[in-house]
């Protein structure tokens, strides 16, 4: 069974391609999201305080997500001590996942950092998404409660589209000019006639 990555900077579109290939009935793996309810974890939560302190923790005392990524977004030493704790539980519980998919000739797993994170190595194939910036800041401003400062500053953060072609084994063009459904399909064809 393959393993095959889906990546691209935020409001690229991911969850959305990642809808259609489990139409296809695709599995997909939304590490991003696994990796948001790790917080939740009581072990992870103390690792998380213990580097960053209480002041990451809301009036519940369960870490404040938006205060955390304010200060990690500014400062990468702090990014990669963060990533240190969370990205090796995420690839457990892939690997853990990856296990009990039986019978597929491929699964995704999707992430926005993968090639930052090094998760590319372990991908059998990799497709990028790739969206204008402007259109990923206008969908960024209707789903997220972030000014058009925070999301200049966090895309900034991302590799370039440009670098994280030279990764990949395939692109998607989400610029609402090109059929997400056709390049998806074609890329289907193409993985399960392996």
């Amino acid at each position: 069974m393959l393993t095959v990555g889906i990546t691209g900077g935020m409001g690229s579109g991911k969850t959305t391609v990642c809808k259609i290939f489990e139409l296809l009935g695709v599995p997909v793996f939304y590490a991003d999201d696994e990796a948001k309810k790790l917080y939740d974890n009581k072990t992870i939560k103390q690792k998380v305080v213990k580097v960053f302190g209480t002041s990451i923790l809301n009036t519940n005392k369960e870490i404040d997500k938006k205060v955390l990524s304010q200060k990690v977004f500014n400062n990468n030493s702090l990014l990669a001590k963060l990533n240190a704790i969370i990205h090796p539980e995420v690839r457990k519980k892939f690997s853990e996942w990856r296990k009990n998919q039986k019978g597929k000739k491929y699964v995704l797993k999707e992430a926005a950092i993968m090639i930052e994170s090094g998760t590319h190595k372990e991908i059998d194939f990799l497709i990028s998404i790739q969206t204008p910036k402007s259109l990923r800041i206008k969908r960024l401003l209707n789903r997220n409660k972030l000014t058009i400062l925070e999301i200049k500053r966090r895309i900034a953060q991302q590799i370039s589209d440009k670098k994280r072609a030279k990764y990949s084994d395939v692109i998607i063009n989400n610029d609402d000019k090109h059929s997400l459904i056709e390049q998806a399909l074609k890329i289907h064809r193409r993985l399960t006639e392996k």
